[in-house]
């Protein structure tokens, strides 16, 4: 198959330049004199790293485009149900959580018997 324009650019772009020759001109040029098609296998690279170690790297959301609109329609449309066993799990964890347990619950809990209590007459 033959290199697009785009392709001969971007391996141009993408390859390191040497004495101003671009390997995307080369192998267009090179293509176009052997009728079309040059084929290119990894043993005929000379002078290859024999490691290509990856280096540590962070990106963050925006780095990536409209991945946060991506993660946002799949939380949108994720049920408890669609989780194996959440449910369950969930209803587990909440039967083991004491007042305690829950930093503000007890105040927020008197608070509110205060109130009732009020209303039904009982308080103060």
């Amino acid at each position: 198959m033959a290199l697009t324009e785009n392709e001969v650019k971007r391996i141009n772009v993408s390859m390191p330049v040497a004495n101003d020759v671009k390997l995307g001109d080369v192998l267009k040029q090179l293509q176009e004199s052997a009728g079309g098609e040059v084929t290119v296998t990894w043993a005929d690279v000379k002078d290859k790293p024999s490691e290509f170690a990856p280096s540590a790297h962070t990106h963050v959301i925006a780095d990536v485009k409209d991945l946060q609109a991506g993660l946002d329609s799949k939380l949108e449309s994720v049920k408890i149900d669609d989780v194996a066993g959440l449910q369950a799990e969930l209803n587990s964890k909440l039967e083991s959580v004491a007042v305690a347990d829950v930093s503000g619950l007890q105040a927020e809990l008197n608070g509110i018997k205060s109130r009732l209590d009020a209303l039904e007459g009982g308080g103060a």
